[in-house]
């Protein structure tokens, strides 16, 4: 006759004892790198949003009319030029004109060679900015206090490119001139004002189609979350005749206790 065998309720509970034993260590050996690898993966999503943020801003940058990016109540903001040439002369009365004058609306100045227009389309709505000297008089600088007749910025009006001439058209053009020639008869066409600003945890960046002393960001569109304003900054160095401005970008973003700060900086070149 074969003897029963089985666990008895010590044995049973030693076990499950054990096991909880066991499971805890395994638990707490685990818990550490599986915590790390979920705080590597949130770092590197947010230095993947800061450093898209800051392509972003350093495009806009290095496309801005010389001596035209300021810091303006901490918002770093900008005159947008997505495209530049060389200008000729205009013909007014008989007479070459250099700087261009614009008798009459609309005005013809002859470009030279072919105007690569990149991301714009003509015709279109733009400013023309002749030799940005940034300095304070109205008229020396893009921004107010400007001058309505004579600037180194016209007014905004309607550009188109017929053949090797730059029609401008508009009310306000007639009796326009541009107040300094330029040495490399270099011109820009500029399409938009753009702003970034820290507010409300994120930065935010404003398009504009006028040139204010301040701007209302209340449309703009937010470009990255999760930013700690007080540790994030804008810092621009204009520069000398011998050396390029300097726009230095810090941005420092938090989510969840990971932080991260990253600094760029972009050249300008202010040569008008």
């Amino acid at each position: 006759m074969l003897k029963a065998r089985g666990f008895t309720l010590v044995e049973l509970v030693m076990v499950i004892a054990l096991s909880g034993l066991v499971a805890v260590m395994v638990g707490v050996v685990m818990s550490r790198p599986m915590q790390g690898f979920v705080d590597q993966s949130r770092r590197a999503e947010l230095v993947d949003l800061a450093g898209t943020a800051l392509n972003r801003m350093a495009r806009d940058i290095r496309l801005a009319v010389p001596n035209s990016v300021r810091l303006n109540k901490g918002a770093l903001e900008l005159l947008r030029a997505p495209v530049g040439g060389r200008y000729r002369a205009n013909l007014v009365s008989g007479v070459r004109q250099d700087p261009p004058v614009c008798s009459t609306n609309p005005c013809s100045i002859p470009v030279l060679g072919p105007l690569p227009l990149n991301e714009l389309s003509l015709p279109a709505r733009l400013w023309m900015v002749v030799y940005s000297i940034g300095g304070t008089g109205a008229g020396n600088a893009v921004w107010p206090p400007l001058d309505g007749t004579s600037s180194v910025i016209s007014p905004r009006v309607d550009i188109s490119l017929f053949g090797s001439d730059l029609n401008l058209t508009g009310a306000a053009i007639a009796g326009f001139r541009f107040r300094y020639a330029s040495p490399q008869h270099r011109f820009f066409l500029a399409d938009r004002v753009v702003g970034y600003r820290c507010a409300n945890g994120r930065i935010e960046r404003g398009e504009f189609d006028s040139l204010l002393a301040d701007y209302d960001y209340v449309s703009a569109v937010p470009v990255v979350d999760h930013v700690d304003c007080a540790a994030s900054s804008f810092a621009y160095t204009p520069g000398t005749n011998t050396r390029n401005g300097l726009v230095t970008l810090r941005l420092t973003l938090s989510d969840s206790g990971e932080t991260i700060s990253l600094l760029q900086e972009v050249h300008v070149d202010n040569a008008p």
